[in-house]
C-alpha cells in the first residue's frame, strides 16, 4: 500500500497473504472510511467463482471503475481482517449502490437488524 494513502470503503485492492491465495488475490474494503489509524483493515473477499446461486455473494461486473478484468463475487460470507500492508495495489472502487448491495448483506451474515443498533 502506498505510504500515506488512506484505505476507503468500497475500494478494491490486491490481498497479498498466501494464506489466502497463491496469488495476489482482490479484496474490497467494508470497513469505515474514517477508521485509518488503526494498522489493520476489515474487508471481504472476491472470487471469480460462478456464485449467483450463493445468497451472500454480490456480483460485480468488470468497469473502467472497479477495475475487475472479469465477472467477480463479493463474498460477504468472508469477512477478513488483515495488516494493511499486506493490500498490494488499488485496482478500483464499488459504486455506492454496490456497497449497499454489500452492506445488506454482511447485516444478514452478521445477523444484524436495524432494531439491535443502540446509538451512543
Amino acid at each position: 500500500m502506498p505510504k500515506g494513502h488512506c484505505v476507503k470503503r468500497g475500494e478494491i485492492w490486491t490481498l497479498k497473504d498466501s494464506n489466502y491465495a497463491s496469488k495476489a488475490r482482490p479484496v474490497v474494503i467494508v470497513q469505515a472510511s474514517f477508521e485509518n489509524d488503526f494498522d489493520s483493515v476489515v474487508l471481504c473477499l472476491l472470487t471469480s467463482f460462478e456464485s449467483s446461486n450463493i445468497p451472500t455473494r454480490v456480483k460485480i461486473d468488470p468497469s473502467s471503475e472497479n477495475g475487475l478484468k472479469k465477472t467477480s463475487y463479493v463474498m460477504t460470507e468472508k469477512i477478513v481482517t488483515v495488516e494493511k500492508s499486506l493490500l498490494g495495489k488499488l485496482v478500483g472502487s464499488l459504486a455506492d449502490k454496490t456497497m449497499h448491495l454489500i452492506a445488506g448483506n454482511l447485516a444478514k451474515v452478521l445477523e444484524i437488524h436495524k432494531n439491535d443498533i443502540i446509538e451512543a
